[in-house]
Parts: C-alpha cells; structure tokens; sequence
C-alpha cells in the first residue's frame, strides 16, 4: 500500500507484540501537535480513511494505525486473531506510540473494531488516552434487550459473506470497483472508495506474476465479526468517567446497520455525549468525511 503522497509522511512505527506480530502506524502532521490516533473497522485499513484524517494533519499529528492482520501490519495466526489479542496489542501500542513521540494530550478516532477494542481496554486497564471519539461501534445490547438478536444477526451474516470474499485482484482499481457496485458502500464519496480499496491490498509477486491480495485474511476477520459478543461493556458504559463521544450512523436512514439505533439507545439510557450524523451509516467516515472530521476537531478541542 502507498502512502498518501498529499500529505507528507513523518515518520512509520514498527511495535513487536508478545507473539512477534509487526504492528505498524505512519505519523504525519506537526510533531509538537496535539496527538490524535486514528484506527480503522473490522476487515479494513487506516490509510483507506484519509478523506476523514487528511485534513486534521494541518493542526494535529495524526498516528494512522493498522491492526494486526490489517493494512501495513502483519497477519499473525488464526489462533492469536482474538478481541484479547487486540486489547493487548492496543495496550502495547498505545505506550509504545507515547514513548517513541513523546508524550502529550492524545486522543483516539477509532471506527468499529478499534472503537470497540478502545472500549474493551479501557474496562480492562483505565484509560490509557484523553477521550475517545468512537464512530458508531457496534456494541452488543445484553440479554433480552429488543436490539440484541439484530446485532448478533448482523455480526452472524457477516461473518458468512466475508468468507466468501474474493482475495487476489489484476488491480486495485478491480476491488475499488466492486466496492462502489456493493450496496453497503452506496453512500461512500468515490475517492473514499478508491483509498479504501488501495489500503486494503498489497502489491505481490506470485511466480513472476504481479499482483494484488487482500492484507485481511477473511477467515480471521470472520472470526472477529462472530465473536463481538461481550455484553459487560453495555453496563460498563455506565460508570464511566473520561471523555468520551460516540459519533453515529443515522438511525432514521432505511436499512441502516443495527449499531445505529444501538448507539442511540446507549446515548439516551445512560447519558453519553452523542452525535448522530445525518444520513450516514456504518461507514460514515467514508460517507461524510467533512461532518466527521469536523466532529473529531471539536471533541480534541
């Protein structure tokens, strides 16, 4: 995967986990900057949302930072590709990012997977960052709650159409295209599509043959998709007590994902700081990147 070539590259961290895993993040923006992270969705990678990042580079320096088995990072094993194993590595990298750039005010964007993990760390260890602007995790409702069967439901299905997921390309610009053609993505901006879709293939030779393959491993993607099941941090989210923003998909929008409606319902049963994005789903940051970024600068602010 390239670079964003308009927005000049500082620097790129390499963080060894426990098991020997190469995590990666490429810091850009003014070194002295308020320090803003950014992290990515199940299955995707950081650079495809730098329509959402690029323009927060001007006043921020903004860590874009891959997971493990996605992106610029290494895959690992099936068996070490667990929500654990993410916590942990969170943690790692976490303090690795302040120990190699310093340490100063530094906040988290994370959409999906990394919102979720944010959360599951900060349960488990405190926090570790100044605030959270987390875009429209999906977080599960506990037992017996109206909204819990159509999350589990959407987790199960998607973990059974990623499996499926075709893995090598002639070129990015194939997956870019079937990404625009996929009705989830129908409101996505073209150029989200296209980044998107470069960072999320790395450029091979197989036997001679140039060619392009996904860095997610589908199988372990589905893995994460079928095992977001941990009801604690529903109630969890009740005590807690740093800054925290959750930024939604639209509820009202027709077919939205069901972390929509759950983030709204967290908003109001426990009184968290919540903005909804209007006409957005679960990739809002793809879908309205100005809103979003706009977002992201007022909860640093």
């Amino acid at each position: 995967m390239q670079t964003d070539t308009a927005t000049p590259l500082r620097q790129t961290l390499e963080i060894a986990a426990a098991d020997g895993v190469l995590i990666r993040a490429r810091v850009y923006g003014p070194e002295s900057a308020t320090r803003l992270i950014v992290s990515h969705g199940n299955g995707l990678a950081a650079h495809g949302y730098a329509s959402f990042w690029r323009p927060l580079t001007a006043e921020y320096q903004v860590v874009v930072l891959d997971f493990r088995g996605h992106g610029i990072s290494d895959r690992g094993s099936l068996q070490n590709h667990s929500w654990n194993q993410l916590v942990e590595d969170f943690d790692l990298v976490m303090r690795a990012i302040r120990d190699e750039l310093g340490q100063r005010a530094t906040f988290g964007a994370f959409h999906s997977l990394s919102a979720v993990t944010s959360l599951l760390h900060a349960k488990r260890f405190g926090p570790i960052l100044d605030g959270l602007a987390l875009f429209d995790p999906p977080i599960i409702p506990p037992e017996g709650h109206p909204l819990q069967p159509a999350h589990i439901e959407e987790m199960m299905n998607l973990g059974r159409r990623v499996r499926r997921r075709r893995v090598e390309f002639d070129h990015w610009s194939e997956l870019a295209e079937q990404i625009k053609r996929n009705v989830m993505y129908a409101r996505c901006q073209p150029e989200a599509c296209d980044e998107m879709a470069r960072a999320l293939l790395r450029q091979v030779s197989i036997e001679g043959r140039e060619t392009w393959v996904l860095a997610c491993d589908p199988e372990q993607e589905a893995r994460i998709f079928e095992s977001n099941d941990d009801t604690s941090l529903w109630f969890w989210l009740s005590e807690i007590d740093f800054p925290v923003r959750f930024i939604c998909a639209d509820p009202a929008v027709p077919g939205v994902q069901p972390s929509a409606p759950i983030g709204k319902e967290l908003a109001a049963k426990f009184d968290l700081d919540y903005v909804r994005v209007p006409g957005t789903t679960h990739f809002l940051q793809l879908e309205r990147p100005d809103l979003c970024t706009d977002q992201a600068r007022a909860f640093c602010r």
